[in-house]
């Protein structure tokens, strides 16, 4: 695995960079947004960690930015704002995951390999319905109009396209899609719903929930 890591804190820096090493990690550091786009650029990368308060642009900024130039890897975001607004707001703006400082190495390093693993999820196999297709590249394609993704997004989608014909539990949807082994109460999955009923309005893909039983993917065009 190959990491960006977004942090100007040198000794957490060091740390991390000890910790991942030891896992057999590759670290590449940007100490500022601007360093962070350059090395974002071309470069071969897995995952990205990113701290929201860089000393030359806002981390939550730097995000909107990476996502609108089509940067679909896997963003978790490591800070110390724990307000749920922050978090949401982080979600909103294209992150996958969501870490507060102080945190504990083994949970990040957790969640750091369940996002890429549930990243490259949707390659194991083809998902398709009718002329419903996600693609390999955070895609989902039905004729000529296809949807760029994020890859919870995406690994959200696939999921329950593969479930389609029935409702799937959230405590489901949180073990495979988010990683937590229990209900965390979270609302994550609400908020990636509601982005994905918008991305996906002009495409005959209808996401419901159920109350009190979980949710549903249907194609409503054969």
């Amino acid at each position: 695995m190959r990491i960006l890591l977004i942090e100007d804190n040198e000794r957490l820096v060091r740390a991390l960079e000890q910790g991942f090493s030891e896992e057999g990690i590759a670290v590449v550091h940007a100490p500022t947004a601007a360093a962070a786009l350059e090395q974002s650029r071309g470069a071969s990368l897995d995952a990205i960690v990113l701290d929201l308060g860089l000393p030359d642009m806002d981390g939550m900024v730097l995000l909107e930015r990476l996502r609108g130039e089509r940067l679909h890897i896997p963003v978790l975001v490591l800070t110390a704002r724990d307000a749920i607004e922050s978090r949401v707001a982080a979600l909103d703006a294209g992150a996958d995951d969501y870490v507060i400082k102080p945190f504990e190495f083994a949970e990040l390093l957790a969640r750091l390999r369940a996002l890429t693993r549930r990243a490259g999820g949707p390659r194991w196999a083809a998902v398709a319905e009718g002329e419903v297709t996600l693609d390999d590249e955070f895609g989902v394609r039905h004729g000529e109009v296809r949807v760029v993704l994020t890859p919870r997004e995406h690994a959200l989608l696939a999921y329950l396209l593969r479930r389609r014909f029935e409702v799937v539990p959230r405590i489901d949807i949180l073990r495979e899609v988010f990683g937590y082994s229990h209900d965390p109460g979270t609302n994550a999955i609400d908020v990636h719903l509601a982005h994905l009923r918008r991305k996906l309005a002009d495409l005959p893909i209808a996401l419901d929930t159920v109350r009190g039983a979980g949710f549903r993917a249907r194609v409503t065009e054969a």
